[in-house]
């Protein structure tokens, strides 16, 4: 089926690679090798492919910057599916702005402040890209991307249709929406922006922003951002981290920072089963500790995954 799959993807000139280490992907620097890694240059080839592993029966997994994800290091999907290429933005009337879903989170918030609108500033120092950053309904400082969602079009590969979704479809929450159990992929999202200040002063509060995220997150070393989703107490699990003394605390190659308790960083070589070990432990001893076991934000992806 693989071989069909590839002359398919030959026929319809769509960018592919074989047996690529997906360490080479995702910010995490961790993960085995996929056997396909497609990389469309538009929407209609990314609803092409999808199509197409549907109908191979083949496992697939899409990603942007793989900022928020643990590949795994042997079991992995046939296909990933990069929507980097789908870099596209619009302004339409009236603040909407229509991006498409590989466009990068920071650009999105540099444009946004370009035009006068502060509602994406939050953003600039979120590195995934839009259409992970609808599925995981990404935030910081308060905000979240679901916040300001019109509508998201879709491909439904269940169905193989093309649909609109509006907000209140979606049900964004805490690092939540429905992308992540309806098996729908963004292709596009409009986002309506209202918030308006003068760009030069939005220009500032980006940099104090990305300066405040350098001084206090370990972007030095590998990582997949924050590990694990706050509490119902809403309590940072950084700082119960730190108060629990877990800093440094270390599995294989893989440790709590130093720098932030809430980052698991890949100290050089570490393996998916070393962070799998290491969340393991950790929500045990909070378990023990605090009486409750916290729920990892990052997205571990296997064979299994669709």
């Amino acid at each position: 089926m693989s071989a069909a799959f590839e002359e398919a993807l030959k026929s319809r000139k769509i960018n592919y690679r074989k047996n690529v280490l997906t360490a080479t992907l995702s910010t995490f620097r961790i993960g085995g090798v996929c056997p396909y890694v497609v990389e469309p240059c538009c929407i209609g080839e990314l609803c092409d492919v999808l199509l197409l592993c549907r109908y191979g029966a083949l496992s697939y997994a899409v990603i942007g910057r793989a900022s928020n994800i643990l590949f795994d290091d042997t079991d992995l999907p046939s296909v990933l599916v990069r929507t980097l290429y789908l870099d596209a933005l619009r302004w339409e009337k009236n603040g909407l702005l229509l991006a498409d879903c590989g466009v990068m989170l920071p650009r999105l918030a540099r444009c946004a402040a370009a035009e006068g609108y502060a509602d994406l500033c939050f953003a600039a120092g979120i590195p995934g890209t839009v259409g992970g950053g609808v599925y995981m309904n990404a935030g910081a400082h308060g905000k979240s991307l679901g916040e300001l969602v019109k509508h998201v079009v879709c491909f439904e590969p269940d169905i193989g249709k093309i649909t609109t979704y509006f907000n209140k479809e979606l049900n964004f929450n805490y690092r939540k929406s429905n992308f992540q159990s309806n098996n729908a992929v963004a292709l596009q999202v409009a986002l309506q922006l209202k918030e308006c200040a003068e760009p030069s002063k939005l220009q500032t509060q980006i940099g104090a922003l990305l300066d405040k995220r350098k001084d206090t997150q370990p972007l030095q070393l590998p990582s997949a951002g924050s590990a694990f989703l706050r509490p119902e107490s809403g309590e940072p699990m950084g700082k119960i981290l730190d108060e629990l003394g877990l800093k440094g605390l270390r599995c294989g190659n893989a440790a709590v920072s130093q720098k932030h308790a809430g980052f698991i960083v890949n100290l050089g070589g570490a393996t998916a089963a070393d962070v799998l070990a290491l969340i393991a432990e950790i929500q045990r001893i909070v378990k023990k500790e605090r009486g409750f076991r916290p729920i990892a934000e990052i997205r571990y992806i296997t064979e299994k995954h669709k």
